[in-house]
């Protein structure tokens, strides 16, 4: 120290100190970025370590509410169509103009049912607060619809179709003191008339509902019913049905066949139609049967009675039993006004105490089964109306109760492995509900024929 200059020490001193000054004047860069960008410190793992994450927060932009669409109010109101209505009357009493009805019905050939519109039927109108027509419903059907909207300064009309849905419903009766009668029974059962019917019509070859009925006979029946919106609109074909008669089962299952024509058959292929209906009248009770040794009700002595009597209401119709050619259609004291049917070269039927015959009914007049013909009534020998049925074979009575009748064609060869594919099902659903009440479920249309 001694030896070391003291004017450099000096120096050094004057030094030292002005760089102490200087260094706590001035502010470091750390914390000039510390005091000037605001942070939030977030802590994130990354596997189990914990890390200081900064990041920036998000500042969110303006939403700009949109604005509510301002909606038109219409008006809706059912108009009734009144006996002898036209759409003209219908849109004066609804305030619409006719030249909207002129814009409306030359529209094409979608609009033309409104020109045959029926009293009773509804049409739903909505207008706009203008008074001007802005839909137009018409429902034909629970099924069909015609709809007509307003499209800019027009109309378009166009038909909206529902489909269905069919459900299959089950019922089984029995014939019984309380329920003699396929009506009664049927009744009983919860079936509709329609179906009633449809069912005799199955087996009115085989059975006389008239005759064959016994404390005892039971029948289940297989049916569609068709819903729309939860609500039935209709009933549908019989599916598949059996009567147990007298001890005897008899079985009809519905087949559509290549030609599109729904048939009825029994298992085996052979048609449920026969050449010849077991009564001529429908759904009559007997007032007597076929009796050679019967004491006449006017004469009072012993005439065979080569018939059957259907007591009936004056003016029931009366059909014929079987395809034919009328050979004769005219009046005597004992059978009245009467009518005989020549089917082919070995049978013959007769229709006898008739009120009056079916228009066009004469000699030579082909018929059909099931034609009406005639009326039941009380001409000739007869204490009331009746028919009096008579059946020949080869000129012979023979008793229509019993007499067997000639099939029609069965189901063709070609065809036996898709009817047996498409019915046995069906058969063995029906097997297994002989005997149980009637309930409904829901079915795929597909299978269901």
């Amino acid at each position: 120290m001694d030896a070391y200059p003291k004017s450099h020490l000096k120096a050094a001193i004057i030094l030292t100190v002005a760089f102490i000054i200087i260094f706590t004047a001035l502010p470091s860069k750390e914390a000039t970025m510390l005091k000037s960008e605001p942070v939030s410190l977030e802590i994130t793992t990354v596997d189990t370590a914990p890390v200081l994450q900064a990041t920036a927060e998000p500042v969110p932009a303006p939403v700009e509410a949109e604005p509510e669409p301002v909606v038109e109010k219409t008006h809706w109101q059912t108009v009734t169509v009144r006996s002898g209505d036209n759409m003209s009357r219908i849109f004066q009493r609804a305030g619409l103009s006719a030249r909207t009805l002129h814009d409306i019905m030359n529209l094409g050939p979608d609009v033309q049912r409104l020109r045959k519109i029926m009293p009773g039927e509804q049409l739903q109108i909505e207008t706009r607060a203008d008074g001007s027509l802005q839909q137009l419903r018409y429902e034909q059907s629970a099924l069909r619809t015609l709809i007509i909207d307003r499209e800019g300064e027009g109309y378009i009309a166009q038909w909206e179709e529902v489909e269905p849905e069919v459900i299959v419903a089950f019922a089984t009766a029995d014939i019984s003191a309380d329920a003699p009668s396929l009506y009664h029974a049927g009744k009983r059962a919860g079936l509709s008339d329609n179906i009633i019917m449809k069912l005799s019509y199955i087996f009115q070859w085989d059975i006389s509902f008239a005759l064959d009925l016994r404390q005892g006979d039971s029948f289940t029946v297989m049916y569609e019913e068709h819903y729309v919106r939860g609500e039935k609109i209709r009933e549908g074909d019989i599916i598949a049905a059996h009567f147990s008669n007298m001890g005897t089962r008899y079985n009809a299952v519905a087949y559509e066949d290549a030609t599109g024509r729904l048939q009825y058959y029994a298992p085996d292929g052979s048609s449920m139609r026969k050449a010849f209906l077991r009564d001529p009248v429908h759904f009559s009770h007997v007032s007597s049967q076929f009796n050679l040794k019967r004491l006449h009700p006017i004469h009072k002595h012993v005439m065979p009675h080569r018939g059957i009597d259907y007591a009936a209401n004056t003016g029931t119709p009366v059909r014929a039993s079987g395809d034919g050619k009328v050979t004769i259609a005219r009046q005597n004291a004992a059978s009245g006004k009467y009518i005989v049917i020549q089917h082919g070269e070995q049978y013959t039927t007769k229709y006898l105490h008739l009120s009056a015959f079916a228009n066009g009914v004469r000699a030579g007049k082909r018929v059909n089964q099931g034609d009406v013909i005639g009326y039941v009534g009380s001409t000739g020998w007869a204490t009331g109306p009746h028919l009096h049925y008579e059946f020949l074979v080869g000129g012979v009575h023979r008793n229509p109760r019993t007499v067997a009748l000639p099939k029609s064609e069965p189901i063709p060869e070609s065809e036996m492995a898709a009817f047996r594919a498409r019915t046995q099902p069906l058969l063995a659903r029906l097997d297994s509900l002989a005997g149980q009440t009637s309930y409904a479920q829901a079915e795929s249309n597909q299978g269901e024929g």
